[in-house]
């Protein structure tokens, strides 16, 4: 029987749990929503290079106007959002989209 150091074992526990957890781990776009479809829950934002997002709000996706929560119906186009995300089949998920307005 083969005995490697407990260091390498290690090492591959970690590799494997980083490559387990590396595609559950959220993403981050800034940029202003272009267009709302807010009953099928879908929005496009257009980030700062001008490369459109389309999303899908989760259905139990947050949305906050400022320090209030809010439903994405309350969104308008041209409003700047930072948006968290998880890429699921293909699609673009929204876990949440935080919006400042002046």
């Amino acid at each position: 029987m083969i005995r490697l150091p407990k260091w390498v074992l290690m090492a591959l526990a970690m590799t494997l749990l980083v490559a387990v957890a590396a595609p559950a781990l959220a993403a981050e776009v800034k940029g202003k929503i272009k267009s709302i479809t807010a009953d099928k829950r879908e929005f496009t934002v257009t980030d700062n290079d001008a490369k459109n997002f389309e999303f899908i709000l989760l259905e139990d996706g947050k949305v906050k106007l400022g320090d209030k929560d809010g439903k994405l119906s309350d969104l308008k186009e041209g409003d700047e959002v930072t948006i968290t995300y998880e890429k699921k089949d293909g699609k673009l998920m929204v876990s949440e989209i935080k919006c400042k307005r002046e």
